[in-house]
């Protein structure tokens, strides 16, 4: 495929709010587990194509009044338009209208992806196809970081029939240094990531990118993510163990009250540290040095 079509591919994406475009090919997926390469999805693929769209700072920051204000009433702006809904109805949408784009104009197959988690199913990891895309890197937190926004990103998926001349792997400024700084394991309310030097890292390759990252205690992230005990924000303390297991988070949730407020039958947008304190993307301006934050560490 042409180089002007790629153009056009990555203008519409940019037409329909997207703040950024990627291209990966399957062969940067080579060591992705089971039943989640491309071709596993969509039988013949041949390209990964990558959206993203940044996060508002206006979003983000309520998350600080939340934590530093106390006002855990304002959690549902970022879950609104920071981390649920609004990202990935923009996303789903531009996912979309590119898989359209494709199968008109050229005939070739295009399988959008679900995007976030308001939606049923992992069919990818997005944010290893974020990376494999060129797109940024893996901070120490296991987000994605780009150069302009840190974290503060949300990603989407169309694999593709179409043969695509993949973008290069992202190589520019290191935007995450865990030596040096570690904020986000330090506001972590649960300790669910692993300081660094503490333990080997999860690590793995896409391509020719080696990627290492914080390991990360799941169940003691939804213990903050779900808000399942009152210190967290929670109705009640449906979880009492300090550590527990994925199996008695999982039969907690069983027992919480079904979310009748908006498309989550539990809310999990009831955290977002990591994301909101890293220091990439200009926080520091954005942030801290304006006074929208006073800094958690």
């Amino acid at each position: 495929m042409n180089n002007n079509f790629k153009a056009e591919l990555k203008e519409l994406a940019l037409a329909r709010g997207m703040d950024m475009c990627g291209i990966a090919s399957p062969d940067r997926f080579n060591e992705a587990p089971h039943g989640r390469h491309p071709c596993d999805i969509l039988p013949g693929c041949k390209s990964i194509i990558v959206v993203g769209v940044r996060l508002l700072d206006g979003a983000v920051q309520v998350n600080f009044r939340a934590f530093e204000d106390g006002r855990r009433d304002l959690k549902g702006i970022y879950g609104t338009y920071g981390y649920a809904m609004l990202p990935n109805f923009e996303l789903t949408y531009a996912c979309y209208s590119i898989a359209q784009f494709i199968e008109r104009k050229t005939g070739a197959c295009a399988t959008p992806c679900s995007t976030g988690p308001m939606t049923n199913g992992v069919q990818i990891s997005i944010r290893h196809s974020a990376v494999a895309a060129g797109l940024g890197e893996f901070g120490w937190h296991g987000l994605v970081m780009t150069p302009e926004f840190g974290p503060r990103n949300r990603f989407g998926v169309i694999l593709t029939t179409l043969e695509i001349e993949p973008d290069p792997l992202y190589s520019g400024k290191k935007l995450c240094n865990p030596e040096t700084c570690g904020i986000c394991a330090k506001v972590c309310p649960t300790c669910a990531l692993s300081k660094n030097g503490d333990g080997e890292p999860l690590s793995g390759n896409l391509g020719d990118y080696h990627f290492e990252y914080a390991r990360i205690d799941r169940a003691k992230c939804q213990l903050a993510t779900l808000a399942m005990t009152k210190e967290l924000g929670g109705l009640d303390d449906y979880v009492t163990s300090e550590n527990p297991t994925d199996k008695e988070v999982w039969e907690a949730q069983t027992h919480m009250p079904v979310s009748e407020a908006g498309l989550q039958h539990h809310t999990s947008h009831n955290c977002g540290k990591c994301l909101s304190y890293c220091p990439a993307g200009n926080w520091g301006e954005k942030f801290k040095k304006t006074g929208i934050s006073r800094g958690a560490f």
